[in-house]
This record gives C-alpha cells, structure tokens and sequence, in this order.
C-alpha cells in the first residue's frame, strides 16, 4: 500500500511542478554556465549507494568532469541558496521515488560521508528502511539551518555532525516505530501546512 501511495504522490507532485521546475531550470542556466542537474550520491535502505538527481545549486569548478552535489567546498549561487532554502533542489528526486528505490517519507537520505557516523544499531535500524524525500527532521529544517548557520568547513561539518546529525537520527527512529501510511500522510500535511 506505501509503495501504491508513494508512486501516486510523487506522479501527482511531478505533474504539477513541471511548469515550475522549467523556470527553475531556466534560471540555473542564466545564473551560471554549467549542468541544470547534478549528481547526488545517498545512502539507500540496506547501505546501497544511490545516484540522484537533483537541480544544481553550487557553481561549476572549471574543469570538473561530473559535477555532485553536496561535495565540500562547493560554493552555491544565489539561484542555487534560494532551492536549497525551500528543498526545490530536490524535486527531481520524485522520479527515484517513482522507481521505488526512495519513498515519499522516510528517514533522510544521508550522503555516505555521515552515514559512518551513525552508531552501529542505529545504523542497523535506519538503513533497515527506505529512506525518503521527506522525513520528521523536514518539519525542523529552519532550526538545522539556525545550528549551522555562519558556519563553513570543517567547522560546519563538526557542527552537522554533533548538533544536526543526532536530531535527525532521533527523528529517523521515531519515524521507524510509527512507521505507517498514517503517520505518512500526517508528515505531509504538516508540511503542506507549515
């Protein structure tokens, strides 16, 4: 029934952000030279690496042969600062929903350096699940922004690590023991609602 509700959410969702999603493409391509979508390496349910597409959202260093999203010492343009500020960067990532390897809500798709990070049984249980687009931490991303704001290197990446990094993986377990189509549409609302 999730995956039915997954693929019907995300269809709907891509029709209507089509016409958006154009402009959103058109502005990355006046801003700056470079790919209108990048690559986006996250951890997958059972530690599989996946390959997601997203708007890019950083410059393009002169002689990069694959541009990935996410990479230390990129540097977002402003087009790219105002996606990321509203999770627009990451509408393409309803086609991976479509494909069945994410859900709609889910715990966070994490990029692969952090996912080390995680304690061992904590790890276990999240990567036990399809992660999603969405999760409980999406209701909190203006205060994950406040813990890191005006933070940059390695002063950022202690600061996700310690500060943001437990808050999500609390979510994501809270999320795994109220897993259902319920508690789902309860996340989306509050959302929508937001």
């Amino acid at each position: 029934m999730k995956r039915i509700f997954d693929s019907v959410v995300a269809l709907v969702l891509l029709i209507l952000l089509l016409p958006f999603a154009v402009l959103v493409a058109v502005f990355i391509r006046l801003e700056s030279p470079g790919p209108v979508l990048v690559s986006a390496h996250r951890v997958g349910r059972h530690g599989r690496l996946l390959k997601l597409l997203e708007f890019r959202a950083a410059v393009v260093e002169p002689g990069s042969m694959e541009t990935i999203a996410g990479c230390e010492g990129e540097r977002p343009t402003r087009v790219g600062a105002f996606l990321r500020r509203y999770g627009i960067e990451r509408w393409p990532w309803l086609i991976t929903v479509l494909k069945g390897d994410l859900s709609m809500v889910g715990p966070r798709a994490e990029l692969p350096r952090y996912v080390g990070c995680y304690p061992s049984e904590v790890r276990k249980k999240v990567l036990a699940v399809k992660p999603g687009l969405i999760d409980l931490s999406s209701l909190e991303a203006r205060e994950e922004r406040r813990l890191l704001q005006g933070l940059e290197g390695e002063a950022l990446e202690e600061a996700y690590v310690d500060r943001v990094l437990p808050i999500r993986l609390a979510h994501a377990q809270r999320y795994i023991e109220a897993n259902s189509l319920r508690t789902d549409c309860l996340i989306l609302l509050k959302l929508l609602l937001r």
